[in-house]
């Protein structure tokens, strides 16, 4: 009798689980809107502009700022993951990821900021602005992200070193604008500089005459082949021949040895002009460059500009345009990016078919004859300078191979005062009219000057 009282005592407690279970089983739980409207996009605490700030190697693995943002509401509780992220424009067609947390700050210092702008591709040692955001991601869930309003933020990068196995490669010959004597310098191929063997090139080429790669100005290592127009180079190899006149496109690898030269149609524009909000005529209209005589490819002009954004495009019309992110000089692509442009009178010069650009200081529109290096750095010391060589291909850029002491360094024009640049940064920077001297370090150096923005670089 006392067994059966136990055993209607247990079936009593299944039938209330299953009572319970059932009452669960209708309750109407909260779910998540389908209308991405109605939620909370995050919103950056911190200030939506600041002063500009230059990143310096020394502080690499201090703060550089504690980004901070209020939680997402998306209008029940569900588990949210955040990401902050960067790009070069507000379309975010290629952004950097800096964090991604559960939390809603993230620290991020110096060198994290600094290696996230050089990834965007902007060029070190020119001052850059950048916009930041923070996604909401819901985790798990099929859910739309939803992003905060950007802010901005106006930096001048660093980078430690340009070089891999060699810091410069260039194309000499009889077929180029320095023959035998001087070489026409390649750049690195990869805008980020994460490949840092494959070089690039766009150049006037003689027919019937030849050319070779070499590295360092000098013919340590040198580069050659018979085949044209793409090949594999040998060291010492034979003296490439190019058969026929024109603009090519060139790129080698300095490991395999392997080239490609691309004629290029040289198509010639009846105008250039600038255009964009930081132009006189806005976006409406072109402020037209001047062609010059000795060459139907370059275009000059002096254009007073206000802060913002430009672009170089041909015939009044956008079918041929060009753009970088890079300031105050750069090459740039056909529909790439608007050009950053600051307040102020400058001469401007571009290529069409290269579409390298430079926003000159206008004092400093005509090339000089000689750009030296001069200092306690150097060997002649503050008496005497050590000069550089002009690029053939560009009369505002010089560059040579030198070695310096610990000490300072300034550039100057004409063996003379009247026109001297230096900068408070090492190893690059926009140096200044009378500015600061460069304080270097010992080492053998590829130094690179443009004589019209004051940009310099000492390279190892």
């Amino acid at each position: 009798m006392k067994n059966i009282k136990i055993y209607q005592f247990l079936a009593a407690l299944v039938m209330m689980a299953l009572v319970v279970t059932s009452c669960e089983d209708d309750k109407v739980l909260p779910t998540l809107s389908s209308d991405s409207s109605t939620y909370g996009a995050p919103v950056m605490e911190n200030p939506a502009t600041k002063d500009p700030i230059e990143l310096l190697p020394e502080n690499a693995g201090d703060l550089f700022e504690s980004f901070k943002w209020s939680k997402a509401d998306y209008g029940i509780q569900v588990p949210v993951g955040y990401i902050l992220e960067m790009d070069s424009s507000n379309s975010f067609s290629a952004p950097v990821e800096l964090s991604k947390t559960n939390t809603l700050s993230a620290d991020i210092t110096v060198e994290d900021f600094n290696d996230a702008v050089l990834s965007l591709g902007l060029q070190a040692f020119s001052e850059s602005t950048v916009v930041l955001r923070t996604l909401a991601v819901v985790n798990g869930g099929e859910v739309d992200t939803i992003s905060s309003p950007v802010i901005t933020r106006t930096i001048t990068s660093y980078q430690l070193s340009e070089c891999g196995d060699f810091c410069t490669i260039g194309l000499i010959g009889s077929a180029t604008a320095g023959g035998w004597d001087v070489d026409t310098d390649m750049r690195l191929n990869d805008p980020e500089k994460i490949d840092k063997s494959t070089w690039a090139l766009t150049t006037y080429l003689i027919g019937g005459s030849q050319v070779k790669f070499r590295a360092g100005d000098n013919w340590d290592a040198n580069w050659g082949s018979s085949d044209f127009p793409a090949g594999t180079g040998t060291q010492n190899g034979p003296d490439i021949t190019v058969p026929t006149s024109g603009y090519y496109s060139i790129v080698f690898n300095d490991q395999s040895g392997e080239y490609t030269f691309t004629a290029l149609a040289g198509t010639e524009y009846g105008t250039i002009g600038v255009i964009g909000d930081a132009t006189p005529g806005g976006w409406d209209s072109d402020t037209d460059l001047t062609q010059d005589p000795g060459d139907p490819h370059i275009w000059t002009g002096e254009v007073t500009f206000a802060d913002g954004e430009a672009k170089f495009r041909a015939n009044d019309a956008w079918d041929a345009n060009w753009g970088a992110a890079t300031y105050p000089s750069g090459y740039g692509i056909g529909n790439g990016p608007n050009i950053p442009v600051k307040a102020g009178t400058y001469f401007v010069w571009f290529h069409d078919v290269t579409g390298e650009y430079a926003i000159i200081n206008t004092p400093d529109s005509d090339p000089f004859a000689t750009i030296g290096v001069i200092g306690t750095a150097t060997a002649g010391g503050w008496d005497a300078d050590t000069d550089l060589v002009q690029n053939p291909a560009n009369p505002y850029k010089w560059s040579a191979v030198m070695t310096l002491n610990d000490g300072e360094a300034k550039f100057r024009a004409d063996d003379d005062w009247t026109d001297n640049w230096g900068g408070s940064t090492f190893p690059g920077g926009v140096g200044a009219k009378n500015g600061p001297n460069v304080v270097v370090s010992s080492d053998r150096y590829i130094i690179q000057f443009h004589s019209g923005t004051g940009e310099y670089y000492f390279l190892k």
